[in-house]
């Protein structure tokens, strides 16, 4: 039950850094947005780990390390790639698939699979959020997978669904070999040091801009940090699978946010009920 608890804190804090995040990105751009939230996720996580203590490095971390840092640098180069070129509506419904692609790479990687209810409660949760992301147009039901044919950010999102399989069971590696902690901040720092020469190339004054939203960006990085930590966390106690499909589920959080605070009544309907089905593998996931 504390690995469920831990994981639905994953989507939450995931939630809240995505609308903050939302509002930052109309002053500032993607390159600074990402750069200053690893910053600040360092830079909080530094105490912590000197709390808790450095741990021993083996040569499995350290390829876990390379691995996951270098394919969650291409993530987020292909994710904005994605919202840039296609409307968000046909690409983000592709993000659903990688609980579904980590049905296979969970059993290669780290020899996890789902028992029967909870791959029913996977499955629901992958369906409720496909739907909650759909237009109430019955003919636009496939959008996302028939524009993977004709559209190249959709293929971009589907190529972040699928890397998003694979450095989920990297990042359950890193927390087998050392702590929840401190492969979360060596793997986060390393990220961070790879953006920086991208800021620099891409980003245009981006100390200025880092100072004139410094308290809106701290606050993506808070809560990047405690997504973070309720997720490594997690991959302690259950499932890889199960941790990663609870917090995409952060899209109920999302969507509630945006009917409540920016009047976004636009499919009302078919997102009440991906909710609903939502809520659904939830409960099932948590009794299983």
């Amino acid at each position: 039950m504390l690995g469920f608890l831990l994981a639905f804190g994953t989507a939450i804090s995931e939630a809240l850094k995505d609308i903050t995040s939302k509002h930052n990105l109309h002053h500032i751009d993607e390159y600074t947005a990402a750069f200053s939230m690893h910053l600040v996720q360092s830079l909080l996580l530094i105490p912590v780990v000197f709390y808790f203590g450095f741990e021993s490095i083996s040569t499995r971390y350290l390829w876990a390390l390379l691995g996951c840092s270098l394919l969650q640098l291409m993530v987020i180069l292909l994710y904005f790639k994605a919202i840039k070129r296609s409307e968000i509506s046909v690409t983000l419904p592709l993000i659903t698939l990688t609980p579904l692609f980590m049905l296979i790479t969970s059993p290669i990687m780290v020899g996890e699979f789902p028992n029967a209810l909870g791959l029913i409660g996977i499955l629901l949760i992958v369906v409720g959020t496909y739907i909650s992301n759909l237009s109430e147009d019955p003919k636009k039901v496939f959008a996302p997978f028939v524009s993977l044919l004709k559209n190249q950010g959709a293929r971009y999102m589907f190529g972040v669904a699928f890397i998003w399989s694979i450095t989920a069971n990297l990042d359950k590696i890193g927390v087998e070999e050392t702590s929840p902690v401190f492969w979360a901040f060596t793997k986060d720092f390393t990220i961070l040091m790879y953006l920086v020469p991208i800021l620099l190339w891409k980003s245009k004054k981006p100390w200025l801009q880092i100072r004139n939203r410094k308290g809106p960006l701290f606050m993506v990085g808070f809560f990047r940090t405690t997504s973070v930590l309720a997720h490594m966390f997690a991959l302690q106690l259950i499932l890889v699978s199960y941790v990663v499909t609870i917090k995409r589920s952060s899209a109920v959080f999302i969507i509630l946010y945006a009917f409540f605070f920016l009047n976004e009544k636009k499919n009302f309907r078919n997102r009440i009920i991906g909710i609903s089905i939502i809520l659904t593998g939830l409960f099932i996931i948590a009794i299983s």
